[in-house]
Parts: C-alpha cells; sequence; structure tokens
C-alpha cells in the first residue's frame, strides 16, 4: 500500500513540474513577443521629372573697339610724262585714335587690294609716312618724306607696308609726299607705254588693330 501511494505521488509531481515548465515557456515567450514592437511602410513612385535646366542670359552684340577709327582720303593720282609719273602730296586715310589713352599702342596697315598685272604698269613702287598730329584733318602738306616712312613694292597682290607700336592720343595720316616719280629708295613710277595707260590704277585699305 504505501509503495502505491508513492509511486502516484511521484507521477502527481512530475504533472505538476510539467505544468510549471509548460507555464513558464508560455510567459518568457509571450514576454518576449510583448517586449518587441514592428512596425512597416511601403513605398510608391511620386512625382519624376527632369531637373529644370539653367536658362542662359541672351548675349548682347559685340560694338568692334575701333569701329569708324578709319576714314579714306583722296585716292592715288598720277601725271604722265612719257613714261615717267610723278604725284602730288596726297592723304590716303586718316586713322583716328584722339580718344584713345596714351598708354595703349596700336598696329596700323596699308595694303594693296586688286591685281593690277597687265594694265600697263612697268614699275610700281611708293613711299609712304603716317603722320600723327593731334587733331584732324589730315593736311597733304604734312607730308615730307620724314614721318615714319615705309617704302611698298608692288611685287605681289599682297603688297603692304606696316607701323607697328603706335601710342593712342594722336590722329595718323597715311599717304605719300609728292615726287617726281624717280626715286629708286622711294616712290619710282614707270609705265609700259609712252601715251596711254595705265588701265588700271592701286587700290587699298587700312586697317588698325589694337597691340597692347
Amino acid at each position: 500500500m504505501t509503495g502505491t501511494t508513492n509511486r502516484a505521488s511521484g507521477r502527481k509531481g512530475r504533472r505538476r513540474l510539467s505544468i510549471w515548465l509548460g507555464f513558464a515557456a508560455l510567459g518568457i515567450a509571450t514576454g518576449a513577443v510583448w517586449a518587441t514592437g514592428f512596425a512597416s511602410v511601403g513605398g510608391a513612385t511620386g512625382a519624376n521629372g527632369s531637373s529644370p535646366m539653367v536658362a542662359p542670359s541672351a548675349p548682347g552684340a559685340h560694338a568692334p573697339d575701333l569701329q569708324g577709327a578709319v576714314t579714306a582720303g583722296s585716292p592715288l593720282t598720277v601725271d604722265w610724262a612719257g613714261r615717267w609719273g610723278s604725284t602730288a602730296s596726297t592723304n590716303f586715310f586718316t586713322v583716328d585714335l584722339s580718344g584713345k589713352p596714351g598708354t595703349q599702342t596700336f598696329n596700323l596697315a596699308f595694303l594693296l587690294t586688286n591685281d593690277i598685272s597687265g594694265d600697263g604698269w612697268s614699275s610700281l613702287q611708293l613711299e609712304l609716312e603716317a603722320v600723327d598730329i593731334a587733331t584732324g584733318p589730315c593736311d597733304p602738306a604734312d607730308f615730307d618724306g620724314t614721318n615714319r616712312p615705309r617704302v611698298m613694292a608692288f611685287d605681289a597682290q599682297d603688297a603692304g607696308v606696316y607701323w607697328n607700336g603706335l601710342a593712342g592720343g594722336s590722329v595718323y595720316c597715311i599717304g605719300v609726299n609728292a615726287s617726281d616719280g624717280n626715286d629708286t629708295d622711294g616712290t619710282f613710277l614707270r609705265r609700259a607705254d609712252d601715251t596711254s595707260g595705265p588701265a588700271e590704277y592701286p587700290t587699298f585699305v587700312a586697317t588698325v588693330d589694337r597691340a597692347s
């Protein structure tokens, strides 16, 4: 009897222990859930546009700084005596830099612009000058052969003479001194016929550019 009772008591004790262990496990599991919080949210595409462009400003027209600085004077006029030519003092171009600072420098060019080949010239050479005066207008009497003389030989269709590094603040007159046309180191004028021609005379352009 006693042995039976002890076995029954042991089985009841083990059942109670199993129940308590089950409650403990449930409590631990339940406590773990209660101690943790969760939240979730989804995603969606909103506006999907391109980045706005950076609009540039409209550029204004560039006004050339030296526009109108060069004005034309008189053409080359030659008097003929047989095949020899002579010319009076002549102002071809006026380059007005009087409004520019004297600290700025400029380059001047005197260039042939047409082809006089076969037009009745046998020899053509001009001694040109660039005379500086305080204010205009240019006077042909200002040319005397001593003002920055340059000899222009008409031996190519791109013939020209140049004056570089001229200071601002002055007016420059480009032209020739009077000549009898037989100066081998200066103005030299010969035509190919005794009584007629040349059929065409040279034409010129003058340019000015800022140097510094």
